[in-house]
């Protein structure tokens, strides 16, 4: 079979039916199927082919991947302070110093950065309920 790009007689990399791809001047498909030798011609293909021609393949089980690539949405990562940590679950605080450590795993002053944010935040916690617990007693200077 000739290359439908650069009309090479060779083994067909991609096999495609051509549902109206390929037409004479009167608009009769010329051949059943569309052969093209390589990957280079599949890319130069593109512009006789629909944008999603995976239906037309006839050798698929030649491509192990042939499956539109679709980005997953990010998930969204809230810093929690030291006082929203301790109303978590031991099984929530875990997940959330897991998700904390990938989303800074490749940034090592960000890493820095929240850990002296988090002891900075602890100590004010710790500070703070001081305080309040000492509000209650009263102190004789003597």
């Amino acid at each position: 079979m000739k290359c439908f790009i650069c009309n090479k007689d060779t083994k067909p990399w991609l096999l495609l039916k051509n549902d109206n791809i390929r037409t004479d001047s009167e608009g009769r498909n010329i051949g059943d199927k569309i052969n093209l030798c390589s990957f280079m011609c599949s890319n130069k293909c593109d512009k006789y082919l629909p944008k999603n021609y995976s239906h037309l393949v006839l050798n698929k089980e030649d491509f192990c991947y042939l499956r539109p690539i679709t980005k997953l949405p990010k998930k969204k990562f809230n810093y929690l302070t030291f006082s929203e940590i301790q109303e978590l679950t031991d099984k929530q605080i875990e997940q959330y110093y897991e998700d904390k450590n990938s989303k800074l795993e490749l940034d090592p002053l960000m890493i820095e950065l929240y850990k002296e944010l988090e002891i900075e935040d602890e100590n004010t916690f710790y500070i703070e309920n001081e305080v309040s617990s000492s509000d209650n007693e009263s102190y004789d200077d003597y």
